[in-house]
């Protein structure tokens, strides 16, 4: 009788999971493929390659079918001053990027909307860890968007039904 108890104990535990996702995955990103074109004013770096990498290993599988599903994304990269720092010989610098997104399907415009991302970084006397910095601080800024960006395609519940 008491193994028998122990056995509702332990089902009952089980079963009265309280987790529940905030979102639902939606299925018809797994079953159409995303085309991502990218556009830049100016040449920035690996931005647009890493862009384009991350989304595709975040949106695009291996099992998915050709759509026109078209994701078209502007980057735009400003950079401003801060000013001297402490130590007197490095100067602080800002570093802006704006992504404008719109996504479309076989009927029109899904959505769009604009991503915004700041960081900073030092310039100092050597020219090459200036290079590095600037490059790192992009990097990741990038990186970070990007990933905010498919989160954003993934989780959005549209007003329409999407035609593929």
């Amino acid at each position: 009788m008491r193994n028998i108890l122990y056995v509702l104990v332990f089902l009952l535990l089980i079963s009265s999971c309280s987790y529940k996702p905030l979102y639902k995955k939606n299925a018809i990103f797994s079953k159409y493929e995303i085309n991502i074109s990218i556009k830049s004013k100016g040449k920035f770096e690996n931005n647009v390659n890493l862009m384009e990498s991350i989304l595709n290993q975040r949106l695009k599988h291996k099992s998915s079918a050709p759509s026109n599903l078209k994701l078209v994304i502007s980057i735009d990269r400003s950079i401003s001053d801060l000013g001297v720092n402490k130590d007197l010989f490095t100067f602080g610098k800002m570093l802006i990027y704006d992504i404008n997104f719109s996504f479309y399907d076989k009927k029109g415009l899904l959505t769009s909307g604009k991503l915004t991302g700041k960081t900073t970084y030092n310039i100092g006397k050597n020219t090459y860890a200036n290079i590095v910095s600037k490059e790192d601080a992009s990097k990741k800024l990038i990186s970070s968007l990007s990933k905010n960006l498919s989160d954003i395609i993934t989780a959005m519940d549209f007003k329409r039904t999407i035609s593929p």
